[in-house]
C-alpha cells in the first residue's frame, strides 16, 4: 500500500485545487453579479430620466392642449356672438321694405326713385337739411 504520509499529501492537494476552483467560481460570480447590477442600475437611470422627460414634455402638451381649448372657447363666443349679430342685421334687412313702406306714408311725397332736376340742382346745406329731415322720422 501507499504511505499514509503520500495519501495525505495527495488528499492536501486535490482539497487546494478544488479550494481554488470554488473560490475562483465565487470571484467570477461575483463580478459578473456585479456587472449585471451596474448594468441593471444604468438602465434604472436611463428609463427614470425618459420618463421624467415623457413627464415634462406630457405635461407641456397639456398645458398647450388648455390654451388651445380655452381658445377655441372664445373664438366660439365669438362665432356666437357673431352670428347673433348676423340674425338681427337679417331681421333689419328683412324690415327694411316694412319701414320704407311706412315711411312713404309719413313722408307723403317723398318717394324713393330717381332724384328730380330740382334735387339735384340743391347746395349741399339743403341736401343735408332733407337727409336730417328724413333721419328723424
Amino acid at each position: 500500500m501507499t504511505d499514509p504520509l503520500d495519501t495525505h499529501r495527495l488528499l492536501t492537494a486535490s482539497m487546494t485545487v478544488v479550494a481554488l476552483l470554488g473560490w475562483g467560481t465565487y470571484a467570477y460570480s461575483t463580478d459578473s453579479s456585479a456587472t449585471r447590477d451596474q448594468a441593471r442600475l444604468e438602465a434604472i437611470a436611463r428609463i427614470t430620466t425618459e420618463r421624467d422627460a415623457l413627464h415634462s414634455e406630457h405635461q407641456r402638451l397639456v398645458s398647450g392642449q388648455l390654451k388651445l381649448v380655452s381658445e377655441q372657447q372664445r373664438l366660439q363666443g365669438e362665432l356666437a356672438l357673431a352670428n347673433t349679430q348676423l340674425a338681427a342685421a337679417r331681421e333689419e334687412i328683412a324690415l327694411l321694405p316694412q319701414r320704407n313702406v311706412a315711411k312713404k306714408g309719413d313722408l307723403g311725397a317723398i318717394q324713393p326713385g330717381p332724384p328730380s332736376r330740382k334735387a339735384v340742382h340743391t347746395r349741399p346745406t339743403e341736401a343735408k337739411k332733407v337727409r336730417s329731415k328724413v333721419a328723424q322720422r
